[in-house]
């Protein structure tokens, strides 16, 4: 039964961690056999759980890495509380790892049985706890975890972490090696000041490769200019998320109708890159995070300024802890080489940028056919936005579906409109409220919602009567959850009362209720109207647009099927 805590043991002597000291019990009784067996551990067994923790800190600041804790359940684990403040507030990295009891003992007077969640509070850097594995990611799941745990205990600021490791008996382990090395993937982290030999390292990886690049989500815009150097670089496409703001540069390596052209194989073929290089969050695109989870034998490099995980595939194979900036300027000092990149060249040896470029045409022409549509349809309006929106604008785009028409409809290189959402958690509350705080800056703003969203938090439309916010929503209103017309959830029981939850409402009083312009559009050319005569002036206006959530999931399909008879396709 547990079988795969081998394989989080065998993931930290991958990650090079060498010494762990434990405490005697026997609930950890599997980790404590599994450390001793694996032979790449350096171990120490301290019977005072206090005193193995101080332990654990004193060897960490010696050897400078993470150290593994192990101890029992109950109030062992409690005894730990000051070595991990003084980890905490000295930065010393340590990993502790907390054998508990099963959930199905939580709560029943269980002996030696507390409450183990998140113990050490914000004592530690990071918190997690290990779940029990569903049978495809039964070896790969735990790796996983072993990884975040390693990373986050060597962020920039280093500390602590946190593993709450319920464990089923029987605990005494079956001690065959197969199971170390289960699930076991390249992994290797690059952190803190890049060093020549990492950078090294890196550009031996890239060169001469098919490397697809991935803009993820973005806070800083200050990454654009530093992402397409290092397209520019290594003749990489990128693959521009809408709220990367790769968008909004004049540059056709900026790839921007992926999602809709892996939905046929034959591109996904022919698309396969050598190595993947992401920067920061994963990209919004579904679809672009089943195919790189695809890629068992693929090179991914993730790079991020902080130590935080951003492949949800887990199949990262180097994660570099620097902004994009960083790994330029590191790439340009010590590889001299790349001294001579011409920017105004697209040429590229093996023709996967022309490849890519070549496909992007075909993609977007087809996208761009929404432009005929006469019916309402939230393609449609983005498309209209693209003609009429005031260059140097601003639009907020709500999360569900909103985010992924954007991604569809919204093209490259033709506006400089600056795109935000958001993508922390992905969730729909209080976008009206950042959408209105983003106004402040001054810049004509537009928000792009569904009605959901918009009615989650109809509240934050009060702070438009107190003061000068000049902001114009655009609701969706399919009355419901369109998103999950798409989901495998359609169709099944119970589909409108769980899932579509309509709300019939009018949003109409809303004109009353706070004192705003309202307008429901019956067609585009009202809808064009509407935004000529709202966008970029005073006050707060709300254009609601009825849809059809059956009728959208037509369109959709058909603006976004990409021709597939070979002269159509490259």
């Amino acid at each position: 039964m547990n079988e795969y805590i081998a394989t989080l043991v065998d993931e930290f002597a991958q990650l090079g961690i060498t010494h762990a000291v434990f405490s005697p019990g026997s609930r950890s009784t599997t980790m404590a056999m599994l450390f001793r067996e694996h032979g790449a551990f350096e171990t120490y067994m301290n019977i005072d759980e206090r005193s193995a923790g101080f332990m654990a800190l004193g060897i960490a600041k010696a050897h400078r890495k993470p150290v593994i804790l192990v101890c029992t359940s109950g109030s062992a684990v409690a005894h730990y509380m000051p070595a991990v403040l003084e980890a905490q507030y000295s930065g010393v990295p340590l990993i502790i790892l907390s054998a508990d009891r099963p959930h199905t003992l939580k709560h029943v007077g269980a002996p030696q049985t507390v409450d183990q969640q998140k113990l050490f509070g914000t004592a530690v850097n990071y918190y997690e706890e290990l779940a029990v594995p569903q049978q495809d990611h039964y070896y790969t799941y735990p790796r996983l975890v072993a990884r975040k745990a390693y990373m986050k205990a060597m962020d920039v600021k280093r500390g602590p972490v946190h593993i709450n490791v319920p464990l089923f008996e029987p605990l005494v382990p079956e001690l065959d090696r197969k199971h170390f090395e289960c699930g076991r993937l390249s992994f290797s982290v690059v952190s803190g000041t890049v060093q020549l030999s990492d950078v090294r390292a890196i550009y031996d990886l890239l060169k001469n490769k098919k490397i697809l690049m991935l803009a993820g989500p973005s806070a800083n815009p200050d990454n654009i200019k530093a992402i397409l150097a290092l397209s520019y670089m290594f003749n990489a496409p990128i693959l521009g998320d809408p709220l990367s703001n790769m968008r909004s540069v004049c540059d056709e390596r900026v790839i921007t109708s992926y999602d809709a052209v892996l939905t046929q194989e034959s591109y996904r073929d022919v698309l396969q890159p050598d190595c993947i290089l992401q920067i920061g969050q994963m990209v919004v695109s579904k679809r672009v995070q089943q195919w790189v989870a695809s890629m068992k034998d693929r090179t991914i490099i993730s790079v991020s300024p902080t130590m935080d995980y951003t492949n949800p595939a887990g199949n990262t194979t180097l994660f570099v802890q620097t902004t994009p900036q960083g790994l330029v300027e590191a790439l340009k000092i010590q590889i001299p080489e790349l001294h001579s990149v011409d920017h105004n060249d697209c040429t590229d040896g093996n023709n996967y940028l022309s490849t890519w470029i070549d496909v992007d045409t075909v993609g977007r022409k087809q996208l761009d056919t929404v432009g005929q549509e006469q019916e309402l349809f939230e393609g449609r309006t983005i498309h209209l936005l693209q003609d009429l929106l005031p260059q140097h604008s601003q639009i907020v785009v709500a999360n569900s579906m909103s985010i992924r028409d954007m991604d569809y409809f919204w093209a490259g290189n033709r506006h400089d409109a600056t795109i935000y959402g958001n993508r922390g958690v992905n969730g729909i509350d209080g976008t009206v409220s950042t959408a209105l705080g983003i106004a402040t800056n001054g810049v004509p703003t537009v928000l792009l919602t569904g009605d959901l969203t918009f009615f989650h938090d109809l509240n934050g439309l009060a702070v438009a009567k107190t003061h000068p916010l000049n902001l114009t929503i655009i609701v969706h209103n399919n009355d419901g959850g369109g998103i999950f017309e798409y989901l495998p959830q359609k169709g099944t029981p119970h589909f409108d009362y769980l899932f579509s939850t309509a709300q019939g409402l009018d949003y109409s009083g809303l004109a009353t209720l706070y004192g705003i312009d309202f307008i429901r559009v019956t067609n585009n050319d009202e809808l064009k109207n509407a935004l000529q005569n709202y966008v970029g002036t005073a006050g707060v206006h709300v254009i609601e647009i009825p849809t059809s959530k059956e009728r959208s999931r037509e369109l959709h399909k058909l603006y976004t099927t990409i021709p597939t008879n070979k002269e159509d396709r490259l």
